[in-house]
């Protein structure tokens, strides 16, 4: 069983482990995912999205550190093949990128400060499950206000149902605004972690990547 993909950022995740407590807890914004290391077992679960868990055991003097793997879901023990592997991948990942950001972030100058100002430009401040008529409200009147000659439609009743069906909603939401922003030039982000009151912004496509890189000099992203 390849174990590559996953094996690296679980054993990371156990060497931050504070050696003074009986479990260590490591927690993934982007899915609501809490990684926990206790009794020599790497557990990974989900609150809302899918409720699998996984399970990791280490093998007894393995190098490179290597895992039995358990799959639970709501069904009972679930087999461990490639989707899944891919999918406890993806989890880790996200998490260890989100320590080492950490891990590796600094005060930014004053000319850096800056410049993210200039970058970001504010594009209201609106719960997601508002986005059909008070988040387009809000970004109407941001690019007013920023004097962008940008068209935003209004979401009709069936698009506005397609959005909130989407398997992630928040996707679906930026998806929406982003498809409309970005063939003139623009995109709607907003900085980790995400919240139900959530703070948008507008950033030239050219412009993203340093946008993007300055924040993560914070320990932030910018998604």
């Amino acid at each position: 069983m390849p174990q590559a993909a996953f094996a690296e950022h679980a054993a990371f995740l156990i060497s931050l482990a504070d050696p003074h407590k009986a479990c260590s807890t490591f927690y993934d914004e982007d899915d609501q995912t809490l990684h926990e290391w206790e009794n020599g077992v790497l557990t990974i679960w989900t609150n809302f999205t899918d409720y699998t868990t996984y399970k990791l055991t280490p093998v007894a003097n393995s190098a490179p550190l290597q895992f039995d793997v358990l799959v639970e879901n709501e069904d009972g023990v679930d087999e461990f093949d490639a989707d899944a592997q891919d999918d406890l991948a993806d989890r880790l990942a996200r998490v260890v990128g989100q320590i080492r950001l950490f891990q590796n972030r600094r005060v930014l100058s004053d000319d850096e400060v800056k410049l993210l100002d200039a970058l970001l430009l504010p594009a209201g401040q609106w719960e997601w499950k508002e986005w059909a008529e008070i988040g387009t409200g809000e970004l109407q009147h941001a690019m007013a206000t920023h004097q962008l000659d940008i068209e935003l439609a209004t979401p009709t009743a069936r698009q506005q149902h397609r959005v909130n069906a989407s398997d992630d909603f928040s996707d679906g939401v930026l998806d929406w605004f982003r498809t409309q922003l970005q063939p003139q030039g623009w995109t709607l982000v907003v900085v980790s972690p995400f919240d139900e009151l959530q703070a948008f912004f507008l950033v030239r496509l050219e412009q993203l990547e340093q946008a993007q890189a300055l924040m993560g000099l914070q320990g932030r992203r910018l998604l």
